[in-house]
């Protein structure tokens, strides 16, 4: 019974508050939400081609890395 008594005081103690959050919409810049495309690779790829279209392609993910990092950054300080 003291158990039911005290867990209800708890409740009753951790429901009113004066704390109120205010959520601002802040949106999301274009530039990040862009597609991240590659270019397509040549129709006759050489050794030395297949180097730098891999080298583009790790560029091209590295950019939408750098998109998602700030994205998640502006829903941190959203959050």
């Amino acid at each position: 019974m003291i158990a039911l008594i005290s867990s209800c005081l708890c409740l009753s103690l951790v429901a009113c508050t004066t704390e109120r959050k205010v959520y601002v919409n802040q949106p999301i810049p274009a530039n990040l939400l862009s597609d991240c495309i590659a270019n397509l690779p040549p129709q006759k790829m050489t050794f030395g081609d297949s180097v730098s279209y891999n080298e583009h392609l790790l560029n091209v993910i590295e950019m939408c890395n750098q998109d998602k990092r700030a994205i998640k950054k502006i829903i941190s300080v959203i959050n």
